[in-house]
């Protein structure tokens, strides 16, 4: 009730019921008195309704306070796990784009070893084929300086054919001489070139002094040092090639290991980063349906505190009404009860 309401359906209630009273016995006890007893029942009625009203209210805001600090809690909790969650994913980030840049940089390294190996090996097939070349070029000296020494020795113990063996020898000289002077040295194959003129002539002139012979053994002998030489330089050269081709080999195979490895684990934590952005996403989604519910829950215990606010204050008003009304009649119209009544039966005998 509005209080104007209330003084309004109070004053007219007392005064159709002292009217109605007035002329009634009650046995013993006044009309008055009888209606201070029906406002002290109202009273009391009023005190038990808000007593209720109370204990419901009581109920009600703890109910909202309740859920607010679940709330509250919740989206604390909520704020620390989505702060926690960014940490994490900014961190798994960093560690990606490191590995990522590492397992790169790797990739780099690998292709950069596989083109060192491959130009090695070119230029160690490259020299290979030079040393096949050198060594079949001093093997046919050999083999041409082997013949001459034996047409030599043939013509030598032969009393007939002595030209035509050698001629034989002068052509196997001509052979070996374009290349002699690289292993003889210029002045011993200036001697050689100077013994391959006509057949006989030498013989005649220089033979008898086994010179041809002497030189030729010489030229064997220095050939085949040549050989030896030009092969332990291959031996050398293979192994030292062959040593670095590993050692490439190995790096490039360590590199490879630790590109996979580093792959793998940027995998994992991308995998990680996706699962924590999801688990963020969700808490951000809870944290928000929280917030929504704590808003609608403020603004409707507020509405209901502010209704109860009103009420309380109605209900104080209605029983200081109350209260006033029922010191009026005891203070002011119960004395003169009795002098009312007097008044009242005159009128009915007259």
């Amino acid at each position: 009730w509005k209080m104007g309401a209330f003084r309004t359906a109070l004053a007219l209630s007392f005064a159709a019921l002292t009217q109605g009273l007035a002329t009634q016995n009650f046995g013993g006890v006044t009309p008055v008195e009888k209606v201070i007893t029906l406002l002290g029942k109202l009273q009391a009625q009023v005190e038990e309704e808000g007593k209720k009203e109370a204990a419901n209210y009581d109920k009600y805001a703890c109910f909202c306070k309740e859920q607010a600090d679940n709330k509250l809690y919740a989206i604390e909790t909520s704020k620390e796990k989505i702060a926690a969650l960014d940490a994490k994913i900014e961190k798994l980030g960093a560690e990606i784009t490191t590995l990522e840049t590492d397992a790169s940089a790797l990739g780099t390294k690998i292709t950069g070893l596989t083109s060192q190996m491959t130009e090695a090996q070119n230029t160690r097939n490259t020299e290979h084929d030079q040393f096949v070349a050198e060594v079949t070029d001093v093997d046919a000296a050999i083999d041409a300086v082997k013949r001459a020494l034996e047409a030599l020795d043939d013509s030598k113990k032969a009393m007939a054919g002595k030209v035509e063996r050698e001629a034989e020898a002068m052509a196997q000289l001509k052979a070996i001489s374009a290349s002699s002077t690289q292993v003889l040295g210029a002045k011993d194959a200036k001697k050689l070139q100077s013994l391959t003129g006509q057949p006989g002539k030498a013989y005649e002139s220089t033979f008898h002094s086994n010179e041809i012979i002497e030189i030729l053994e010489s030229l064997l002998s220095k050939f085949e040092a040549k050989k030896t030489e030009i092969e332990q330089e291959e031996f050398d050269t293979n192994t030292a090639f062959e040593k670095r081709q590993l050692d490439l080999s190995n790096e490039k195979k360590f590199a490879a290991k630790e590109k996979a490895e580093k792959e793998a684990l940027a995998q994992k934590k991308t995998e990680l980063k996706a699962t924590a952005e999801a688990d963020r996403a969700q808490e951000q989604k809870e944290m928000t349906a929280d917030q929504e519910f704590l808003n609608v829950l403020t603004e409707d215990c507020q509405t209901k505190a502010n209704l109860w606010d009103q009420r309380s204050q109605t209900r104080a008003d209605e029983l200081r009404a109350l209260e006033e009304a029922m010191t009026a009649l005891k203070e002011g119209v119960a004395p003169n009860w009795q002098a009312n009544k007097r008044l009242v039966d005159l009128q009915k005998n007259a």
